[in-house]
């Protein structure tokens, strides 16, 4: 398939390439720390960690009001300095207050949101610091999504490189060294309050110093807040398992599904990656009057993420319990159906978010308030109906199902707007070449890391001269994937 032309798709594959690096170390900061904290602390305090960091994903929407999404929508065409500024300026200072206003609330709730978040009162020392981490957060998503809105992809991704090592640093360096886990957290709050001064004086040196302006804040808020509601019911159904497990069962079994859920995020990866990229290209297309260069751009993005996101569940099945011996203990073996299931889900949520795009350049995003809503409901009455009795697959049952849910509806929704269509011919062929992979890998003995390190870059060789041999990419893809590696030399770090 061909984009408008090489040129265009040289940079849209080059670009999420660029931020598939961020991404995969911002996944290497969950799986590196994954066994300095197991084996440091007890699965509980684990089950507490995992608890503080579902709690940011679902404080970060509420915090920036989703702002920074409108950020892109509405910069990613605008090539004027000043409009960028008082763009910029509408948009930070509500973010500072209503992140101040809910940094005040976590101070006279603490005790009532221990209780929420753990089951139990004596974790309300955490409450203050896992607020004040989430504020460092979204204030460090909000000036990222500003580089994004202004085509600075490969400088955002840098930045979310050297972050990331410098998580990985500090968290493994206390852990192993027997600091509390409230310590962790305090050095990765100055962490990230150094991140947030450091890319918003970027900012300041290239357009200027954002005065508090609300020209156009009424339109910025009217398609932003509306989103608010939606993303707090994603949150119900990407992490409230965390929670209907630590209320049904215990933190401790929150804790071992959250290490395998945290294997199983590899998948995120691959449809992170490429959402970076595609939100502000298809709004730029979008503003341009271009709904076939759309098209081709959500049939591309979908194509490259099932080439990487079906072997790679599958993959992680099989590789998932010899590599959690590895990195954790036997307290979080409960099998690879688990990590099966969590990344199935995953492959349906990528689909989800790539088609959801359209309903974001048409602007209906009241409707998507109503998906996710059905969404949400069919994941919570899962989760109370089965984890009581299957435990913690019955969490996993509810995320697949509720994903499912959000990948039909927003497929049918591209499809209408923009003549979307799936591929499946290309689809057939790369789940023929994962079978073929996966039957090869069996035949490989996993009992150390480097027969796991062994059986990825097999399983990695065989996939790809499968697809290479049922001619899953023309050679026009071929010659494309040449051109965007080309792209890739230091000199452009900072582009």
């Amino acid at each position: 398939m061909r984009l408008a032309t090489i040129t265009e798709a040289q940079k849209f594959g080059s670009d999420i390439i660029w931020v598939a690096f961020s991404q995969v170390a911002t996944f290497l900061v969950a799986l590196v720390t994954l066994p300095a904290i197991t084996k440091s602390y007890s699965p509980e305090i684990y089950g507490v960690w995992a608890q503080a960091t579902v709690t940011i994903g679902l404080l970060i929407p509420i915090m920036t009001l989703l702002l920074g999404t409108a950020l892109v929508r509405f910069l990613a065409g605008e090539e004027d300095k000043e409009k960028r500024r008082q763009l910029l300026g509408a948009m930070l200072w509500p973010v500072l207050v209503c992140t101040c206003l809910v940094l005040l609330l976590s101070i006279l709730f603490r005790r009532d949101l221990s209780l929420l978040l753990f089951a139990a009162p004596q974790y309300v020392t955490f409450i203050s610091l896992i607020f004040l981490w989430a504020a460092m957060e979204a204030l460090l998503s909000f000036v990222l999504y500003y580089l994004i809105a202004v085509g600075k992809i490969k400088r955002q991704a840098v930045i979310q490189l050297i972050l990331s090592i410098a998580k990985i640093a500090l968290i493994v360096t206390l852990a192993t060294a027997g600091y509390r886990l409230e310590r962790i957290i305090a050095g990765l709050i100055a962490l990230e309050a150094f991140f947030v001064m450091a890319v918003f004086w970027m900012i300041i040196r290239q357009t200027g110093f954002p005065k508090p302006n609300f020209n156009g804040l009424g339109r910025f808020l009217a398609f932003s807040l509306p989103l608010i509601p939606s993303a707090l019911l994603i949150w119900i159904v990407n992490a409230s398992d965390r929670y209907f497990i630590a209320h049904l069962i215990n933190l401790s079994q929150t804790g071992i599904y959250s290490a395998s859920y945290a294997l199983a995020g590899i998948i995120s990866l691959f449809s992170g990656s490429i959402i970076l990229v595609l939100f502000p290209t298809v709004s730029k297309l979008w503003a341009q009057k271009e709904p076939v260069r759309v098209k081709n751009h959500l049939e591309y993005s979908t194509r490259l993420f099932l080439a990487l996101a079906i072997p790679g569940a599958i993959g992680l099945y099989m590789l998932s319990q010899p590599l959690l011996a590895i990195i954790t203990t036997s307290d979080y073996l409960v099998g690879g159906g688990l990590v099966l299931l969590l990344a199935a889900g995953a492959i349906l949520f990528g689909i989800y978010l790539i088609n959801m795009q359209v309903i974001l350049l048409v602007q209906q995003t009241k409707w998507l308030l109503l998906v996710v809503g059905i969404a949400a409901a069919v994941n919570a009455g899962i989760n109370i109906a089965l984890i009581p009795r299957i435990g913690i697959i019955g969490a996993a049952i509810s995320a697949c199902v509720s994903y499912f849910v959000l990948a039909t509806t927003a497929t049918i929704w591209a499809w209408r707007v923009v003549g979307y269509k799936i591929d499946w011919k290309f689809f057939f062929k790369v789940v023929l070449a994962t079978v073929v992979m996966a039957f090869c890998l069996k035949f490989i003995e996993l009992g150390n890391a480097l027969s796991i390190f062994l059986a990825v870059i097999g399983g990695v060789v065989v996939y790809a001269l499968g697809l290479f041999l049922l001619r899953a990419f023309s050679r026009e893809d071929l010659i494309l994937a040449r051109e965007m590696l080309a792209l890739l030399n230091p000199k452009m770090w900072m582009g």
